[in-house]
């Protein structure tokens, strides 16, 4: 099945004898097609919908989800953006965008260019009218980039190549949770899976993990997304072990043998999926069996429409994405055939091609280069390490040197936790690649997207 907009697939629930199935599932209730729709008389997404290019910068994750749902197939062009981006950031892309509104809740940041839209009342849920006989248009999505290499920068997709590997209903009805933020490239992922695969689930995200977690298993989460770290995080959060999982998904970092092994043993009876994904190329593949990395012969014959290439160690993607430029950029972001770096470097060990870290994250030591996230995968690997984070130390003999952050698990010996890490990594790494400092930690923060805060070192 075709999704040519969400509103035509709010049509094909109905069709599909799931009109009582909530679309959405929050602390404060559950949305059904109806509720959806209802809340489309807001005044504020009424003036949303008047405009061709209208921007979102909703830190409601109600008003975000119903939002999206509205103005898709409405307006030509919708730039999603985070409201936990700076409003530096938020301001640039706004220009970058060149819209005919912002429709927000949060504190001032339009300007003359970009008149604000101001979505203040509470949405509640309320019947209405089951089917809208409304024309629609093709609305091109617009994401930013992370920025982590300089400047954000606006990349369009469409509804097709966002949705290209959504499973629709597949093995019945899912109730997935949402822990990234939906204006995320990542986010909108889980999104659009769970409004179209059963069920969406919105914790508050004001509130701790342990919260989060209950809610989520209160509510029957039955598939869950989340990076490494927040995985991570989620195991070493009491009530985790009650969730009702049959689909576990990590993204956005490395997934390595460890945590793969520790997600099949806390949840025997789901399907434990990594998905490689960039905001330039969409998503790219999914790997099933279990194993770090990808075997390597996605590089000559990888799953659907997809392409893969490696040079010089670094990994090229082909999507349907046909965009090969930034949003009102000359600047490409693809090769003439299409390929996108996605700066990754990976090294082929036997049948698998393995992910050694970000290209640009490299810590040059005398010489030789050492990604932190190799480092980071033997920490981990330790029983006694729940989290690590390593990083780069100036140093006037090799440049830079290693060192590394642990938080230790429950009961370990944290007096001889440090030496006995220094042993591990000289029996499991050259010696260029060792931590010259490892330091134990209560905690490492995460980013608003799931992911080790690097900025923090």
């Amino acid at each position: 099945m075709t999704i040519s907009s969400l509103d035509a697939f709010l049509d094909a629930r109905l069709d599909t004898g799931l009109a009582d199935l909530p679309v959405l599932i929050t602390p404060a209730g559950e949305w059904s097609v109806a509720d959806i729709r209802t809340a489309r008389t807001a005044g504020a997404l009424q003036a949303a919908l008047s405009c061709n290019a209208v921007a979102v910068r909703l830190a409601d994750r109600l008003k975000l989800a119903l939002a999206i749902i509205a103005l898709d197939g409405q307006v030509g062009r919708l730039l999603l953006l985070s409201s936990d981006m700076s409003d530096a950031e938020a301001r640039d892309l706004l220009a970058q965008f060149g819209g005919d509104a912002l429709l927000t809740d949060m504190a001032s940041e339009g300007g003359k260019d970009s008149p604000e839209i101001i979505w203040r009342e509470t949405p509640k849920p309320g019947k209405g009218a089951d089917r809208m006989a409304r024309p629609h248009v093709t609305t091109e999505w617009i994401f930013a980039t992370s920025g982590t290499t300089g400047i954000p920068k606006l990349v369009a997709h469409s509804l097709a190549s966002l949705t290209r590997t959504t499973k629709l209903f597949s093995g019945g009805p899912r109730r997935w949770g949402q822990m990234y933020n939906i204006a995320r490239f990542a986010g909108i992922q889980v999104f659009l899976q769970g409004i179209t695969g059963g069920s969406l689930l919105l914790p508050a995200p004001e509130t701790g993990l342990p919260e989060q977690l209950a809610f989520l298993a209160q509510n029957g989460c039955t598939a869950l997304s989340a990076t490494p770290t927040l995985w991570r995080k989620i195991l070493m959060t009491p009530g985790h072990e009650i969730l009702p999982l049959a689909q576990v998904t990590l993204g956005g970092e490395i997934a390595d043998g460890v945590i793969l092994s520790a997600l099949a043993r806390a949840y025997p009876s789901a399907r434990v999926v990594h998905i490689y994904a960039s905001t330039e190329a969409g998503t790219a593949f999914s790997v099933r069996d279990g194993r770090p990395g990808f075997p390597l012969s996605y590089l000559q014959d990888a799953p659907g429409s997809v392409r893969l290439k490696v040079i010089d160690g670094r990994l090229f993607v082909r999507t349907r994405n046909t965009r090969a430029t930034y949003l009102n950029r000359q600047e490409a972001f693809a090769d003439a055939e299409g390929f996108v770096d996605t700066g990754d470097r990976v090294e082929i060990d036997g049948d698998r091609c393995l992910f050694l870290g970000r290209e640009n994250g490299a810590i040059n030591v005398g010489g030789n280069k050492v990604y932190p996230e190799e480092v980071e995968h033997v920490l981990l690997a330790h029983p006694a390490v729940d989290l690590a984070r390593v990083s780069a130390r100036k140093s006037p003999i090799t440049g830079q040197i290693v060192v590394a952050e642990v938080v230790a698990a429950p009961g370990a010996d944290s007096a001889a936790l440090p030496v006995a890490l220094k042993t591990w990594c000289a029996d499991r790494l050259p010696h260029w690649k060792r931590p010259a400092m490892i330091r134990l930690v209560a905690q490492l923060a995460a980013t608003s997207g799931g992911k080790i805060d690097r900025a923090q070192t």
